[in-house]
């Protein structure tokens, strides 16, 4: 294969996977890739697919011996460009897709991991915009699950509803920076937001990759919950699926909440509540307001809330010092069901556990 051909064939695979698409094969995307693959690299990804295979398989296919073969593709998981399979004997490798053990997230787990990891960062800073526009807009509605804050959760919630509940389901446990504030920090000293930067949960098998190649630390059950409380302390919206991973989001750097605030992409799924603030107990602070990640809050009197806006996030509640605001379950007509299984397209996912 033609090296100044194969970034763009690794770019064709990329950009035709879900929440992509061949508009975002840019320039700037091209370079992008070739700051975290080097062209040998690039080829072999090409080679394996988002499909992937067995190491006899690959070698096979590629020509390449497999003692120096699998040198070459554990480099790789080491750079998160190559999902090899934990903890198994005869592992399935996969190229890294977009997201969800994707090269967006990835390039940031290792925190400032390589000598080019700042300005791959401040790339992936500056391309989010063409990705929401390009890649994430014209995805067929909302697909990634909100989850209420579990401290602002009413009585009537079901266990499978308590994300603290859900976290100790799995057998390990991993934490890393989230890729959309380290891209921001980097990229914009001085603008960028206060949140915690250390919230990307890991769990199970993500979590074992993660941790195998440096691209998470390993913690405790009990540290995953602690975080998860901190988070929703600061205010951010706990997303995606605690069985395997969980994003902690804030609308200034979050590229779902970005794509939202501009009116480009409407991603997150809603959980099965909505908040509602007690008129008589309101003092009007604006707490509330100010916290809420998708300004469906407006104070006079006291908070009134946009069930339309309203995520059910439950970050107005944790915030509320008078205990105004609560959580309440929306009527069945209102929910917006997270789409299933078989409507996703595993194989561009690796992390999701189709192994």
């Amino acid at each position: 294969m033609a090296m100044n051909g194969v970034y763009d064939k690794l770019a064709d695979i990329l950009v035709t996977a879900p929440t992509g698409s061949p508009a975002m094969k840019t320039p700037e995307f091209i370079e992008i890739l070739r700051l975290q693959y080097t062209p040998e690299e690039a080829g072999l990804a090409v080679q394996v697919g988002l499909a992937g295979g067995k190491l006899d398989e690959i070698s096979e296919k590629t020509g390449i011996e497999k003692g120096n073969l699998k040198k070459m593709l554990n480099t790789m998981a080491d750079k998160g460009t190559m999902w090899i399979d934990p903890g198994v004997e005869d592992p399935a490798y996969r190229a890294a897709g977009l997201v969800l053990m994707g090269i967006t997230e990835t390039c940031s787990w290792g925190n400032v991991k390589f000598p080019w990891t700042v300005q791959l960062n401040k790339l992936w800073n500056k391309f989010k915009y063409t990705w929401i526009k390009e890649g994430l807009t014209p995805m067929m509605g909302p697909m990634t699950p909100v989850w209420p804050a579990a401290a602002a959760l009413p009585g009537d919630a079901l266990p499978s509803e308590n994300i603290l509940e859900v976290i100790k389901e799995n057998d390990h446990w991993s934490v890393s920076p989230c890729p959309c504030r380290l891209w921001r920090w980097l990229d914009e000293p001085g603008r960028h937001c206060n949140h915690l930067l250390e919230t990307c949960i890991h769990a199970g098998d993500l979590s074992r990759w993660t941790v195998e190649h440096g691209l998470a630390r390993q913690i405790t059950c009990d540290e995953a919950i602690e975080i998860l409380r901190k988070c929703e302390e600061d205010g951010l919206v706990h997303t995606v699926d605690p069985h395997y991973a969980v994003c902690n989001c804030c609308n200034d750097c979050c590229i779902a909440m970005i794509g939202r605030d501009i009116g480009l992409t409407h991603l997150m799924v809603p959980t099965a509540f909505v908040a509602r603030s007690d008129e008589e107990t309101c003092t009007a602070c604006k707490t509330c307001a100010k916290r809420c990640p998708v300004e469906a809050i407006e104070v006079d009197e006291f908070a009134d809330v946009d069930r339309d806006l309203c995520i059910g996030c439950g970050v107005c509640v944790v915030g509320c010092q008078t205990k105004s605001m609560r959580l309440e379950r929306r009527p069945e007509a209102e929910q917006i069901p997270a789409p299933a299984p078989s409507e996703v397209d595993l194989d561009a996912f690796p992390g999701m556990g189709k192994h």
